[in-house]
């Protein structure tokens, strides 16, 4: 679920700024789209940085291989 939330966090703005560019040719997007890009390129990073915080092995911890 957090890898669709991702995705739709990065592909939203991105569609917005295409429904815009078709349907209003030669103005710029509004501000309220940029700032919606912004927000969801942070989300995704953080989200990235927690995840990859989360899931690292703490320095001295021993590595233990997983088994089958």
């Amino acid at each position: 679920m957090p890898v669709v939330i991702a995705a739709l966090a990065f592909l939203l703005p991105l569609a917005g700024l295409l429904l815009w560019r078709h349907f209003r040719p030669g103005q710029t997007p509004s501000g309220w789209l940029v700032l919606g890009a912004v927000v969801a390129v942070v989300l995704v990073l953080g989200g990235a940085l927690s995840y990859g915080l989360d899931r690292s092995i703490e320095r001295g911890e021993r590595y233990v291989p997983a088994r089958q």
